[in-house]
């Protein structure tokens, strides 16, 4: 099995672990719920665009995870320009940042035997172990048929910032 498969393979299992893993506490929340106050503070207290992460749009829909045994509470972050999950573990003051992955959706579609998917740029970083990337690194990943990325080891900020402004999913 070729590199590509393995990881999306391990995507897929990783993200199941974690849907059976937890319990939703709340849906339906925007960036400006009071529910969700403490995680918005912790988030603007991390440099998450040097990790590669954009700014959460303001017309995001947010659910509220409960905890699993690496983290205390995670969102769930879906808007149009992107997705993706942010975890936290609680503190005496409030929350902690240890996790954030984000996925870029391309236009293009790219075919395994698991079915037909628009590409994919995935960016996470994470301090403490939560989907088992290296921990304080940016790992980016690549899912598609697009040269300039597939089959590529290592992928950078550099290589993906690009072509995620050439979605239309960052700023120029």
């Amino acid at each position: 099995m070729d590199k590509f498969k393995v990881s999306l393979v391990t995507s897929l299992v990783v993200y199941s672990f974690f849907i059976l893993g937890c319990s939703i506490l709340s849906s339906g929340m925007t960036v400006d719920d009071e529910r969700i106050a403490p995680m918005m503070e912790a988030i603007n207290d991390v440099d998450r665009s040097s990790f590669g992460f954009t700014s959460i749009p303001k017309d995001s829909q947010i659910i509220l995870e409960e905890g699993h045994q690496t983290y205390d509470v995670m969102l769930h972050i879906y808007s149009s320009k992107s997705s993706r999950t942010i975890a936290f573990l609680k503190t005496p003051d409030g929350y902690k940042w240890i996790h954030e992955q984000e996925i870029h959706s391309g236009p293009k579609k790219y075919t395994t035997p698991d079915g037909t998917f628009n590409e994919q740029i995935v960016i996470t970083y994470e301090t403490v172990r939560v989907s088992g990337v290296p921990l304080n690194q940016i790992n980016i990943e690549y899912y598609g048929n697009d040269p300039r990325l597939s089959n590529q080891s290592n992928l950078t900020l550099s290589d993906v910032t690009p072509i995620i402004q050439e979605w239309g999913n960052l700023e120029k």
